[in-house]
């Protein structure tokens, strides 16, 4: 993919149409305290997605699935944990899905209202999306947000794992 990497991107800079999120290419990492002294840092797959955008640079829909079985921190013990039915319950939901809502534009990138689903619940969800590369068929963007995971019925108490849990998400999107 050839980068526009000489000159800042903005959301005007992203063609109107429909995207699809390659998940391959994708990575969705997360950061969250664990005992409120160490930072745990993972990773999730990406799997699906869609965006469509309009002529005006607006986000006219959005939606991206993440795999929950394929949950890793370096640590199976801890993994297997994430999986259990008092934090992801994987087994009975196995995607996470991040639906956008209400959007606003400016001119480096875009603040997305969005959902995310898993286990069973919804909570709200701000994202700041930021596009950083682009060529004729593709566009990466680079979301970030805070989850209050709270919002998802994980009753684990906040000494044992903090509340929020830090997102950073790299999404390739192909024009399609």
């Amino acid at each position: 993919m050839s980068s526009q990497a000489d000159r800042a991107l903005r959301p005007a800079d992203v063609p109107a149409g429909t995207w699809t999120v390659d998940g391959p290419a994708s990575t969705a990492r997360f950061a969250i305290k664990d005992k409120l002294v160490h930072t745990v840092r993972g990773s999730l797959p990406v799997t699906t997605g869609a965006v469509v955008t309009d002529v005006a640079a607006q986000v006219v829909s959005a939606t991206v699935e993440l795999d929950t079985a394929g949950i890793m921190t370096g640590n199976g013990r801890r993994d297997r944990d994430l999986l259990g039915r008092h934090f992801l319950d994987a087994g009975a939901h196995p995607r996470i899905v991040v639906e956008a809502g209400t959007t606003t534009t400016s001119d480096g990138g875009w603040t997305v209202h969005a959902h995310l689903s898993a286990r069973g619940a919804s909570c709200p969800l701000d994202l700041e999306v930021t596009p950083t590369t682009l060529d004729d068929e593709h566009v990466r963007v680079h979301v970030t947000g805070r989850l209050d995971r709270t919002g998802l019925g994980m009753r684990v108490p906040t000494f044992i794992v903090a509340r929020d849990v830090e997102l950073d998400v790299d999404l390739v999107l192909t024009r399609g």
